[in-house]
């Protein structure tokens, strides 16, 4: 499993604004900014965009799930987004592909998943925890989210930190 760089990220999200396709910044932005599927972030409606969060309806599970979110991103996402009701975007996957493809990056299978990789690789390594994790990507169970533990910098050292000896 991979997953981008700050960097890398910057280099992508060029693409994106770059892209002739209105849409790809603000659907990679949602990706990145919230762990989201492609396919949840293209289809979300404006129902789902409330002030300071994402709700996803439409999910892999099932079950929908709110993601908190910058507001200050959300005014930035919310300016290139259809006006109206129903859906905030048109289809955007192909000219992702393509910003992907400009980058040079070398992980061809991920593709749109690349972006929720990302954000669970970086969530872990800034020191989230796997339950929230696992809640924020919409997994049904723990062992689908356990892939990023080992990037926690503390995933183990709660073991010395919180035992009933750390009080002795």
């Amino acid at each position: 499993m991979t997953f981008l760089t700050i960097k890398q990220c910057h280099q992508l999200l060029k693409e994106c604004r770059e892209s002739s396709n209105e849409f790809v910044w603000s659907v990679a932005m949602i990706c990145l900014a919230t762990g989201a599927r492609w396919i949840e972030a293209e289809t979300l409606t404006s129902s789902g965009f409330v002030t300071g969060k994402v709700i996803f309806r439409d999910t892999k599970n099932g079950k929908s799930r709110a993601v908190p979110i910058e507001p200050k991103i959300q005014e930035q996402i919310r300016e290139y987004a259809l006006p109206g009701p129903g859906r905030l975007f048109g289809p955007c996957r192909s000219a992702f592909r393509a910003a992907y493809k400009r980058c040079g990056f070398s992980t061809p299978q991920q593709l749109t998943h690349i972006l929720r990789h990302t954000f669970s690789s970086h969530y872990m390594m800034n020191g989230g925890d796997i339950l929230t994790l696992q809640r924020i990507l919409g997994h049904g169970n723990i062992t689908m989210t356990m892939k990023y533990a080992h990037l926690s910098p503390d995933h183990l050292e709660s073991a010395r930190k919180l035992s009933p000896v750390s009080r002795l």
